[in-house]
């Protein structure tokens, strides 16, 4: 499954690349912040198991994937002439911007009211809803179908949080993938996250096997944002300038529909 995984994920990295100008993925580094008169570092942490926004390589030992491609080019537009990526665990991602491990955290980050008091964050680069996934011959319906069922979701996430209400069969796991396995194994009823995730994983590995069955609206997410630590407003005023500049480029809506498709 992961070889399969992993050459799904280069064709998709190359085709967002030769949309964006060539611009590949950065390599993998070591969390030093560097700045001299022809280099300067933006350090960015990220939890690299999360196709398709960010996976590391282990045969091109790169990240890639959608957040890869993007915090490139809103680092570039915002005066940064290198990205180090430096991969974490989920949970740990807010906390690092605080002790000074990285600059800034991409993970396909929920920007939620209770994540705002630990960071502060950039205008939203994508809206955001959440699905629940079943097996392709479960009934469609609303967020109600969970409860009382067992449910897969990715601990630390707000997919997470957001089950409990339904369910107290809640199964923690490393990420989309294993919690989509627990379903195709029948170890879980359904498994939530975000709709980019489930539908790239439906189409390029689960077609015919799981669909996406309901949404689960949450109020108070506001959309997938950049963290910075609390009170780096130098920081966040400048991959916001990044941000709105990288936007109005074409190749912002081309790396967009090449790893979502044309999305409304």
């Amino acid at each position: 499954m992961k070889k399969i995984l992993c050459f799904v994920l280069a064709i998709v990295c190359l085709l967002a690349v030769a949309g964006c100008g060539g611009h590949a993925p950065q390599q993998a580094g070591a969390p030093v912040h560097k700045e001299s008169h022809t280099e300067k570092v933006l350090r960015v942490g990220t939890d690299a198991d999360y196709p398709p926004f960010e996976y590391y390589q282990e045969s091109t030992k790169a990240f890639i994937g959608f957040d890869v491609e993007l915090i490139q080019g809103v680092a570039r537009e915002a005066g940064y002439s290198k990205v180090e990526f430096v991969d974490l665990e989920f949970n740990n991602l807010l906390p690092s911007l605080k002790d000074g491990q990285v600059d800034a955290v991409i993970s396909c980050m929920n920007m939620t009211e209770e994540r705002k008091k630990a960071a502060d964050f950039t205008e939203p680069y994508l809206a955001s809803s959440n699905v629940v996934v079943g097996a392709v011959d479960a009934q469609f319906g609303s967020a109600d179908v969970m409860k009382g069922k067992r449910i897969a979701a990715e601990i630390g996430s707000i997919h997470e949080k957001q089950v409990k209400q339904y369910s107290d069969a809640v199964i923690e796991t490393g990420g989309a993938d294993e919690a989509l396995k627990l379903v195709i194994d029948k170890k879980a009823d359904y498994a939530v996250m975000d709709h980019y995730t489930a539908r790239f994983f439906i189409t390029n590995f689960y077609n015919g096997k799981l669909q996406i069955v309901a949404t689960l609206p949450d109020e108070s997410d506001n959309g997938i944002a950049i963290a910075v630590a609390k009170g780096n407003t130098t920081l966040l005023a400048q991959l916001n300038e990044g941000l709105k500049k990288y936007q109005a480029h074409a190749s912002f809506h081309q790396l967009r529909n090449n790893y979502f498709g044309k999305l409304k």
